[in-house]
């Protein structure tokens, strides 16, 4: 939350400064915590199921990965 809030006070800045603003630092969109879900999704969970495919060893980190997923889907559905 203290890095969010970083990012979104960046986009202030911008904002405040007739810039345009950074992705995921406008408060008034999404920030990296609405975006956790759809990185997983496109790229976290295929980049390490394709791994493990060829290393089969790193499937525990494939588990890992589908757990922290979770977590951010029921993070973001608490907004």
């Amino acid at each position: 939350q203290l890095l969010e809030e970083e990012m979104f006070r960046q986009g202030d800045l911008e904002r405040d400064a007739g810039l345009p603003i950074s992705p995921l630092m406008d408060r008034h969109k999404g920030g990296v915590s609405k975006s956790q879900p759809g990185f997983f999704t496109i790229v976290a969970l295929p980049q390490y199921q394709a791994m493990s495919s060829v290393f089969p060893g790193l499937s525990p980190l494939v588990a890992h990965i589908k757990d922290n997923y979770q977590i951010w889907l029921e993070e973001t559905s608490k907004a």
